[in-house]
């Protein structure tokens, strides 16, 4: 699978939307052609399990120990237009893929178990430019704008190790807008070892996709 990375830019409250400006610098400097639109939907529920606690109620007579408060727990969900038949589950550090029937089962059961915390939604324009495919949309909460997200994906390679630096000067060559809340996103770790257990690069996987993702929009 070639090999993809994200860039996010907050709404800025400009007069022209961060994803029309992109555009419209695309267009000029580019002229990629239009493929078609694309959608995203990524939902984000938190453990409703209550937070472990000393069952005994015997009084600690040694000195205290400071203790680090329980992390809450939360899953993702995340649906992708380009990916169909697909959804991406992410609980802790694990992520699958899981078909949408089965989805509608495993929320049904879990449904007293979480909570839904955020729902945000994307719509946009996916593009192809020689050895690249770039999809931008608008990212929203309901009726409020949180930014642009821009995917850059390398056709020609399957290894993040080499992708990852294209994707990048790629992105610095368009001039988009930077800052402290200006981010790029790539899979920072293997989402699974090689199959032989060997340190070569690891192909990049439609997970790796979906974890780069999971990462941007978890609370956004």
């Amino acid at each position: 699978m070639p090999v993809t990375g994200l860039y996010f830019c907050p709404d800025s409250g400009a007069t022209q939307t961060p994803a029309a400006a992109i555009l419209d610098r695309l267009s000029k400097r580019y002229q990629p052609t239009l493929i078609n639109k694309w959608t995203l939907e990524h939902r984000l529920l938190r453990d409703n399990s209550p937070s472990s606690t000393n069952p005994s109620n015997t009084p600690n007579l040694q000195a205290p120990v400071t203790q680090t408060p329980p992390q809450t727990r939360y899953m993702q969900y995340l649906d992708l237009s380009f990916h169909p038949g697909k959804r991406f589950c992410l609980v802790d550090k694990s992520l699958v893929t899981i078909d949408p029937d089965f989805e509608h089962i495993l929320t049904a059961k879990l449904q007293g178990l979480w909570s839904m915390r955020q729902t945000l939604k994307a719509d946009g324009t996916a593009l192809e430019l020689e050895d690249f495919k770039i999809k931008i949309a608008t990212l929203s909460q309901g009726s409020v704008i949180k930014g642009v997200l821009m995917e850059v994906e390398y056709l020609p390679c399957a290894y993040l190790e080499q992708g990852e630096g294209v994707i990048r000067d790629f992105i610095d060559q368009l001039e988009l807008p930077s800052g402290p809340n200006v981010r790029l996103y790539f899979s920072q770790a293997p989402i699974a070892p090689n199959a032989d257990g060997s340190d070569e690069p690891r192909e990049f996987s439609i997970l790796d996709t979906g974890m780069q993702y999971m990462e941007l929009l978890r609370l956004r």
